[in-house]
């Protein structure tokens, strides 16, 4: 039985609340989760912004089928279905191309992920599949017009982009064209009525929609409290963790769930003993990035509800912009303002536009003061836009800061290039608990990362989060 059973779960993102909760009801009750921010949620953060909330965090519910979040919600009336968007794509001369050129960019980066499939790509990074696939479909088309194969050249700064925001990498080369992520179906891209992700938690504890039976879960959770280092391998069955302020935290397991960002800066001192080299290598062999996002409150809206917009440098305008607006970063003369990706109105605050920034100097973004953050981006717009649209004053402006924060290192994983094998899932190896001497799992890992087919979404925490829970719970099944 589970009776005098202690847990710790070290973060309280959806991983850990959810190993949490599931522990709660199943009758293990002497738990306690450290988080070592302000609140809990992890990488879910909705805040107040513009008479309602936004995400800065993970957005979207993202497909219905198999997906245990929309299965927790489907029937509280908190989701609304994505809408279709008007995808434009401008040139920095302020301009829209060529139609039938705009059309072919627009496919095949959008659509990359199976254009990519048309190909061979064994062994080949995901940059190496689509740049294969461009050639074909885009540059061999345009070879004889001189100036739509300009920009059909300088369309592929716009597809590595766009990429790099779906992965959460600083490099397309980085990633591993073949992955063993397995999408939800349904619509992938659900938005959260007025109340944003977090609305998850308060289910998750039973606080909503019923607040009578909400699970006993607010007194066992402590916030602020980083920990240093975990001692799993004494000859007790007991695991210790200790916290920065040298506060020690005792008990039979440990569910360890932060980001795989935090374990490949922080694994060589957290854990002691040191961790096994098969654990190591499946550090090694994950990805781990970030994308930033930036959240801008017009008073008085001035796009069409269902723009999205896309910016495509000229190689002139892109060297000129470091100059143009000298402020912030640049790298070899190139402005951070190139990389920002897109426009678009957030589906449920009407008023405000959401810009993603991706790439490299994500890190070096998130550190700029928010004025320029606003700057840069309006820059972009007028640059861009001003031909076709009045732009009208910013307000008030958020943005995400996810790879500066230690406590995340980034924004989500990835399979890496090199170490994709068909039969090798490193997401559970890294999910295989640590073991004490008599062989009794004593740290238990979850966490998106830890999923070997829903890594990088919230459904694929939970799971992982619940996953570990029951490993603990039928260890001491009668």
């Amino acid at each position: 039985m589970a009776d005098g059973v202690s847990v710790i779960i070290i973060g309280a993102g959806p991983a850990g609340m959810a190993a949490a909760t599931k522990l709660l009801e199943n009758s293990v009750t002497n738990i306690t989760v450290i988080e070592a921010e302000s609140r809990i949620g992890g990488r879910v953060k909705s805040v107040e912004f513009g008479n309602t909330f936004v995400d800065e965090g993970a957005e979207y519910c993202d497909g219905e089928e198999g997906n245990v979040v929309y299965e927790m919600v489907k029937d509280l009336d908190l989701l609304e279905h994505s809408h279709p968007r008007t995808t434009k794509l401008y040139y920095s001369n302020g301009s829209r191309f060529n139609q039938a050129l705009e059309e072919d960019l627009a496919e095949i980066i959008l659509n990359y992920d199976s254009v990519i499939q048309e190909g061979d790509i064994t062994g080949i990074s995901l940059g190496e599949a689509f740049m294969n696939q461009y050639k074909k479909k885009i540059i061999n088309k345009y070879t004889n017009d001189k100036e739509k194969l300009k920009i059909a050249t300088e369309g592929v700064r716009l597809a590595e982009n766009f990429i790099l925001n779906q992965k959460g990498a600083i490099s397309w080369y980085k990633p591993s064209a073949r992955k063993h992520y397995e999408a939800c179906k349904g619509d992938p891209a659900m938005s959260w009525k007025k109340r944003g992700f977090r609305i998850v938690f308060d289910i998750l504890s039973k606080k909503y929609p019923d607040s009578s039976k909400q699970l006993p879960i607010d007194d066992k959770i402590i916030l602020n409290k980083k920990i240093s280092t975990i001692h799993w391998n004494d000859a007790a069955n007991e695991v210790t963790a200790r916290a920065s302020d040298n506060t020690a935290y005792t008990a039979n397991h440990i569910i360890f769930t932060p980001s795989l960002g935090v374990l490949k800066e922080e694994q060589d001192t957290l854990f002691k003993p040191p961790l096994p080299e098969s654990k190591k290598k499946a550090i090694e062999a994950i990805g781990f990035g970030g994308v930033m996002k930036v959240f801008i409150h017009f008073p008085k809206k001035w796009w069409k509800d269902d723009d999205i917009f896309y910016f495509l440098w000229s190689n002139e305008d892109l060297k000129n912009a470091a100059k143009e607006f000298p402020h912030g970063p640049n790298k070899d003369g190139i402005s951070w303002v190139s990389h920002i990706l897109s426009f678009a109105q957030v589906e449920t605050n009407p008023n405000t536009l959401i810009a993603w920034v991706s790439g490299d100097q994500v890190p070096e973004i998130e550190q700029i003061p928010a004025e320029t953050v606003l700057d840069g981006c309006m820059y972009v717009m007028n640059k861009f836009l001003s031909k076709d649209y009045n732009i009208t004053v910013a307000g008030k402006i958020i943005r995400s800061q996810w790879c500066s924060n230690p406590n995340f290192r980034g924004t989500y994983s990835f399979e890496k290039n090199g170490y994709f094998e068909e039969d090798v899932s490193y997401q559970t190896q890294l999910a295989e608990p640590l073991k004490n001497r008599r062989g009794l799992p004593v740290v238990l890992f979850a966490g998106e990362a830890t999923n070997p087919k829903h890594y990088t979404s919230v459904h694929g925490a939970i799971e992982s989060g619940r996953r570990e829970a029951k490993r603990i719970i039928d260890l001491y099944a009668v």
